[in-house]
């Protein structure tokens, strides 16, 4: 969409003050004849400063192409199956081979400034290591289910849990906006 990094990243005021950071697209205007039509909200008037991001962030929106017949959807363009998985992720951002990203990458995330239990738990998801109900499915533990007890809708895996979920995807938006100020 519109340059490198996503929307978010690109125009976090905007998103801050966005009454719709939780909406899918389908809610966030309309088709009619002449095409899609944006309806985007805002909690309060845009100041001066901000009605040329909005004029540029428009820009880039207008180049998408809705297809109304479509519903919407993740995909993780680093997989030829559209699903992501953590070492996927760092072979991406490494731009390395997943072998060489696994030994830098930890050797890395122990040298972070984080907590113990951070780092561990960023340790767990890298190597796919979480307990999660895929896993434990995997390890050969009976379960009487092994839907994701958020939206029961997939497999509960990490990728799920932190990129499809769609009753966790708002909170790892306010992780990112809490992040990134």
């Amino acid at each position: 969409m519109g340059g490198a990094g996503p929307l978010l990243a690109k125009y976090p005021r905007l998103y801050a003050i966005s009454c719709q950071q939780n909406h899918i697209i389908q809610q966030m205007g309309m088709y009619r004849d002449t095409g899609w039509e944006w309806d985007f909200r805002w909690r309060q008037s845009l100041f001066e400063s901000e009605i040329d991001m909005a004029d540029s962030f428009l820009r880039d929106v207008e180049c998408c192409i809705i297809q109304p017949q479509n519903s919407d959807q993740w995909v993780w363009l680093a997989d030829t199956a559209g699903q992501y998985s953590a070492k996927s992720a760092y072979s991406v951002l490494r731009g390395e081979s997943p072998e060489e990203v696994q030994v830098e990458a930890f050797q890395e995330l122990w040298k972070l400034k984080a907590p113990n239990k951070i780092s561990a738990f960023a340790w767990r998801l890298l190597n796919d290591r979480l307990l999660t109900r895929a896993n434990l499915t995997w390890r050969q533990i009976d379960l009487e289910d092994n839907t994701c007890p958020f939206c029961s809708s997939m497999e509960e895996s990490a990728g799920h849990l932190f990129f499809h979920c769609r009753k966790f995807l708002p909170v790892w938006c306010l992780v990112g906006i809490a992040v990134l100020g």
